[in-house]
């Protein structure tokens, strides 16, 4: 089974996401701070991280995308931003990842639909396979 580990300030978001991946067959482990985060990479090892940007300060999940990929040297972790920042800043541009700034593999706007997140996931985890043809 993978291993999600799920960074977030917001402890009913944290819950509600447990329950929903845990029910999709994800071993899903959280933290509520970023330090708590860090430690848990290290130690836990997850298969992919989904981490928020604003938590406590604006930008803070940036510098922990960061951190895993230089320090911890994660290059190849599947790393997900899921964040409001764009509606509650409003900034007048859209944050995407990008190798330098924001090393991560997909941005994603909260809200969001559970069943867009586990599609997001499964593809970045290799689950999504094409059928084979049926041949008749």
């Amino acid at each position: 089974m993978n291993r999600l580990l799920f960074i977030d300030d917001d402890t009913d978001f944290l819950e509600i996401m447990t329950l929903f991946f845990e029910q999709n067959g994800y071993v899903v482990d959280t933290a509520a701070t970023p330090e708590a985060g860090l430690r848990k990479v290290q130690t836990n090892r997850p298969d992919l991280i989904i981490l928020d940007v604003m938590m406590p300060t604006d930008f803070e999940g940036f510098q922990l995308a960061r951190d895993i990929r230089e320090k911890l040297e994660l290059t190849t972790l599947p790393i997900i931003i899921l964040s409001c920042i764009h509606d509650r800043k409003q900034v007048p541009y859209r944050f995407a990842p990008d190798k330098d700034y924001l090393p991560v593999d997909v941005f994603l706007d909260k809200p969001v639909n559970p069943e867009t997140l586990l599609e997001k996931i499964k593809s970045l985890l290799g689950e999504l396979r094409e059928q084979p043809s049926q041949y008749l």
